[in-house]
């Protein structure tokens, strides 16, 4: 499994360690936000969502890391 920092697209600089990435063995991308995992981009590109809530740091996390917003993201099936 391998890590990185996300890297902001709202013209931030740094999320300061706080939004990470986690890609495993079979290219699925997790992301953390607060340690917390939030949602999973499959190595298909389908996306489901893993933490059942929002918050507009979570938010922008979120955004960074797969473009969508909150609509979207609710609409995201929860992962079982």
């Amino acid at each position: 499994m391998t890590t990185y920092e996300l890297t902001p697209t709202n013209g931030r600089k740094s999320f300061y360690g706080k939004a990470i990435v986690l890609t495993d063995e079979a290219g699925n991308r997790t992301l953390l936000s607060y340690g917390t995992r939030i949602m999973r981009i499959n190595a298909d590109s389908s996306m489901v969502r893993i933490w059942n809530d929002w918050t507009t740091t979570t938010g922008n996390h979120v955004a960074s890391f797969s473009g969508l917003n909150k609509k979207g993201f609710m609409a995201l099936p929860l992962a079982e």
